[in-house]
């Protein structure tokens, strides 16, 4: 069973590093395929972030872990497909 697609809603600490950073932190616990990162909302103090990765394979436990080391926080899970078929 794999992982091939998650959508995350977190968010990040303003100014402290841009989405392009930490879609590159993620994208090395992606096997093939993409990162996609929107801000949908702005305060004083954090960023609201749209997290969207589609790839062959996701280490979701990988992932996690790039955005706490990051200092954001995953507020919620909101899709997630997975493949039973086993081809990678």
């Amino acid at each position: 069973m794999y992982l091939k697609r998650i959508v995350i809603d977190a968010v990040k600490p303003v100014g402290e590093y841009n989405i392009i950073d930490l879609a590159s932190d993620i994208s090395k616990h992606v096997k093939k395929g993409d990162v996609s990162i929107k801000v949908e909302e702005v305060d004083m103090r954090t960023e609201g972030l749209k997290i969207t990765i589609e790839a062959d394979r996701i280490d979701f436990h990988g992932v996690q872990k790039a955005i706490k080391d990051r200092g954001a926080v995953i507020n919620s899970l909101d899709e997630a497909t997975v493949s039973s078929n086993g081809k990678s």
